[in-house]
């Protein structure tokens, strides 16, 4: 007759119950690590965004600073011009004028706009490290929950579950915050 070899049960019912619960945490993790990336890279986009922002925002300034120039020189030397030359100094010089009045408005804009962006990218920051605290306690409770595997005490599948719990409740603050 044939030899015939009964596997060995390897696994028992509370090691499948805490593999099912190690899967379920790791799906969670998974999520939230993916929310985690996408508000960093929110976050880096809008400081991109808002130093765009403030680069425009100084060449406004400069430009304003030229024309200031500008106007200044042909001041000084406005008294020693023709009458045809003192008239289009004067006209340039008001030219001007009315332009820095423009860029220093436009400037203004620009300014609160980079400032929103920063606040903006603050906020995402802010965000982006709160769900990384939940990652943290994710994975923390994946390998709690491991160990019960390899120790079979019931016990660090209890800790592994509260870790997860809070890990959860940690990242659902970060995800209110958006």
């Amino acid at each position: 007759m044939a030899d015939y070899e009964v596997p060995e049960k390897t696994e028992s019912r509370r090691e499948r119950v805490v593999g099912l619960i190690i899967a379920a945490i790791a799906v969670v993790l998974a999520v939230v690590s993916s929310l985690g990336h996408s508000t960093q890279n929110e976050q880096i986009l809008a400081h991109v965004d808002a130093s765009d922002q403030y680069a425009f925002y100084q060449a406004k300034k400069e430009r304003f600073f030229i024309l200031q120039t500008s106007g200044d020189i042909f001041g000084l030397f406005a008294d020693r011009l023709s009458p045809q030359g003192a008239a289009r100094a004067a006209q340039v010089v008001l030219n001007n004028l009315q332009e820095m009045q423009r860029l220093g408005e436009e400037a203004k804009q620009i300014q609160a706009k980079a400032d929103a962006l920063m606040q903006d990218a603050a906020r995402l920051e802010r965000k982006a490290q709160v769900l990384d605290l939940g990652e943290i306690a994710l994975q923390i409770a994946i390998v709690l929950c491991s160990i019960t595997i390899l120790t079979e005490q019931r016990l660090f599948t209890v800790m592994g579950v509260i870790t997860a719990a809070i890990g959860i409740a940690v990242a659902l603050w970060g995800i209110l915050l958006g």
